[in-house]
């Protein structure tokens, strides 16, 4: 296990993905992650990144991927229980919509499919501040759409995450509304990570779309 992919590998394990498993990387970049993947561990599956530059790269640097241009928040081009296993790496807290890319996610993977993420996370946020969020994710939920809404393209208020990074217990509660079961929540920083006015850290986590 290469120190490179630690936190893949960790989250492939705790997910249960063998050989043959089917993936979608969201955010997959130049693509060097879903080729680990499918090289070392011997998983099939796809990438998806909003960059087109990025996959650019990524077509030219690992031809025999299937790595495409698209959105998390919308995966309609796949269809309903495709893949075992739908991961979001250092990618979800740049998402406009989280909680709709959560949600598509659900609904792309097959019953039994395991979601991981591995992203940013305040270690130990101020209460009062993580109450003001909530407050005011409320207070903009509760603002009438109007038109030209949708060409909005900036990043949707919500309770779980505050400038770039997650809440934890906010984000499990949000990941287990969209319909999952969180199997596991791991501190993955590495050392350094935690430092500063915010103590910004790293996650991994791992859950699963009932099988029923």
């Amino acid at each position: 296990m290469t120190s490179d992919f630690r936190n893949i590998d960790r989250g492939i394990e705790l997910a249960g993905l063998k050989a043959g498993s089917k993936l979608l990387d969201i955010g997959c970049g130049q693509g060097d992650t879903l080729a680990h993947l499918v090289s070392d561990l011997g998983l099939t599956g796809e990438g998806l990144d909003i960059n087109l530059a990025k996959v650019a790269d990524a077509k030219e640097k690992h031809p025999d991927l299937e790595i495409k241009f698209g959105d998390g928040e919308f995966l309609e081009d796949y269809m309903s229980y495709t893949f075992d296993g739908v991961l979001f790496e250092g990618c979800l807290h740049k998402i406009n919509i989280p909680d709709e890319a959560l949600h598509e996610a659900y609904c792309v993977l097959k019953k039994g499919g395991k979601l991981i993420i591995i992203d940013r996370y305040e270690i130990d946020p101020d209460e009062k501040q993580m109450d003001a969020v909530r407050i005011e994710a409320a207070r903009q939920a509760a603002i009438p759409r109007k038109e030209g809404d949708c060409e909005d393209l900036g990043q949707k208020f919500v309770d779980f995450r505050y400038e770039g990074a997650f809440y934890k217990d906010p984000l499990i509660r949000q990941v287990e509304e969209t319909g999952f079961k969180v199997v596991a929540f791991e501190d993955v920083r590495e050392e350094g990570q935690g430092a500063g006015d915010r103590n910004i850290g790293r996650f991994l986590l791992v859950a699963a779309k009932p099988v029923i």
